[in-house]
């Protein structure tokens, strides 16, 4: 099973067999809590609060497995998407029974930042789930069968043609060509990464230069024609090629974010069941 199967199927596994399961978990928490009749306020120190704080804590447990476990080589393309299918649904499950289990109650606590860090875990899920479900459909699509080493391999050989097509060129073209060759950038710091259209590219101003001051040369002289095409097959290339590169930023990034996030919601949960058994 291809890598766009999983990603194309994950949402309707099994005729959505775990977003029924998300949702049979979220309507019973909701009906417990309506008819639950606590004394006081509702809280997480009743019988149905310690329930859902159960449940809610093996669910995190449960889905922070799951980023261990589509690491390991010997889970299938279709064991990960059973997994991926669950982990979406009964994340957002979780919102909902951990939201019954505080109450409603909301301070300046570490009960709170328990609560807040998972929020944010599960928001950044939700954006990741987005990200792995589209970018690598773009990333196979923008390489049109080709690898990034391919890519830059065809790049270098351009170079070594571009340049030897120019030898016999104005100076000004020839300066413009070898700047193009040995100062063009693929990646940059992260800005330039994430932001490719910014970068200023010296083989894009080498094709520019020709073009504009050049052109009516390259109707009597074929070098001219020659360097132009280069540089436009070129000019794609690195297109394609810094592409690839701000995908794979992207990906990174949101790792960045959503690794520390499911971290800290793993000391915040277990400060919390501290606090709660030895301090109450």
């Amino acid at each position: 099973m291809s890598s766009r199967n999983v990603h194309d199927s994950f949402f309707i596994y099994k005729g959505l067999k775990f977003l029924w399961y998300a949702v049979a978990l979220a309507f019973i928490s909701i009906v417990l809590y309506i008819w639950h009749n606590p004394l006081g306020e509702p809280n997480g120190g009743s019988w149905l609060g310690y329930t859902l704080g159960i449940i809610s804590a093996v669910l995190v447990l449960w889905l922070t497995w799951f980023g261990v476990r589509k690491r390991q080589y010997a889970v299938s393309a279709t064991g990960l998407k059973v997994w991926l299918s669950a982990h979406i649904y009964l994340g957002l499950a979780l919102v909902v029974t951990a939201t019954l289990h505080s109450g409603f109650q909301i301070g300046w606590n570490i009960h709170s930042i328990a609560y807040i860090l998972m929020l944010l875990t599960v928001l950044s899920g939700v954006v990741g789930v987005f990200i792995y479900a589209y970018y690598p459909k773009l990333m196979t699509k923008n390489r049109a069968g080709l690898s990034l080493d391919e890519m830059m391999g065809q790049i270098s050989e351009l170079d070594q043609d571009i340049l030897k097509a120019g030898q016999q060129l104005p100076e000004e073209i020839n300066t413009a060509l070898l700047k193009a060759a040995t100062e063009t950038s693929i990646g940059g710091n992260i800005i330039e990464k994430l932001s490719p259209k910014n970068i200023d590219c010296p083989t894009l101003n080498a094709r520019n230069l020709i073009e504009e001051k050049f052109a009516d040369m390259g109707l009597r002289d074929q070098n001219i024609s020659k360097v132009i095409a280069l540089l436009a097959k070129k000019t794609k290339l690195l297109r394609r090629a810094r592409r690839d590169i701000q995908i794979k930023v992207i990906l990174r990034v949101w790792l960045f974010f959503h690794i520390p996030l499911s971290i800290g919601l793993l000391a915040a949960l277990f400060s919390h069941i501290l606090a709660v058994f030895f301090y109450w």
